[in-house]
């Protein structure tokens, strides 16, 4: 690599330490479902066949 640079350990940490931070920022959790959604996707979901039912043939 023509123009590398090194850094030590310390600065490495510190970088990847603010990347986390600008991250963490930027990307807010997502706000969890109502109760009355979760009970309709899990009534969903017990409906649908499972894969295992199903022959192939």
């Amino acid at each position: 690599m023509p123009n590398r640079i090194d850094i030590d350990h310390t600065h490495s940490g510190a970088i990847v330490e603010e990347i986390g931070e600008r991250m963490r920022a930027s990307l807010k959790p997502e706000p969890e479902l109502p109760a009355r959604f979760k009970r309709q996707i899990d009534r969903l979901r017990d409906l649908e066949p499972s894969p295992s039912n199903h022959s192939s043939g």
